[in-house]
């Protein structure tokens, strides 16, 4: 399997998104408040929306909407997650495997994939962490909504981050496992 590893260097500028990305938007608050911004912003624009991770998912879904693409892993905050209930939500279901702290070639396939069908839940055997950057490289317009953990949800548009998501990815390095 072909996967882009992420350099030891990055983890840290990663931990903080905002350094790479200035437009970022970051909501905090309990879930009910941060919910109700996320309509707010997003209430006519969920066909634009793709999210990333399984409590944030779920929080569009219960309190937001629909959004045309989720992708979870079935943990959050590393802790198991039962994502049954959000299947019935989805019209295209797809799975893919992606090891922690990389961006497989499998689930690249599976985003792009789906990228087209609206509804789309893409459920990631392994860690779907760095799948947000990856939306931010490859849509053109759009929003990409996923949790910091212990800080709340980022909303990046990727108008303004795709440059700065591109240069990021640039220095992951392709590997075959």
């Amino acid at each position: 399997m072909k996967i882009y590893k992420m350099p030891d260097e990055l983890r840290k500028r990663l931990s903080s998104p905002q350094l790479f990305n200035k437009n970022l938007i970051v909501l905090k608050g309990p879930r009910e408040y941060v919910a109700t911004i996320l309509k707010s912003i997003f209430y006519d624009k969920l066909q634009d929306v793709y999210v990333v991770g399984d409590y944030t998912c779920e929080t569009f879904l219960l309190y937001v909407g629909i959004p045309r693409m989720c992708i979870i892993d079935g943990n959050i905050m590393r802790k198991p997650h039962k994502p049954e209930h959000m299947l019935n939500y989805f019209e295209h279901i797809t799975r893919c495997y992606n090891p922690r702290g990389s961006i497989s070639i499998d689930c690249i396939n599976a985003i792009k994939g789906s990228m087209e069908k609206p509804r789309s839940l893409i459920i990631v055997d392994g860690e779907e962490d760095l799948l947000a950057l990856f939306l931010q490289t490859n849509l053109l317009k759009g929003y990409v909504a996923y949790g910091l953990p212990n800080e709340g949800v980022a909303i990046a548009d990727v108008t303004y981050s795709n440059v700065g998501a591109i240069n990021i990815f640039s220095e992951f390095q392709l590997y075959e496992t």
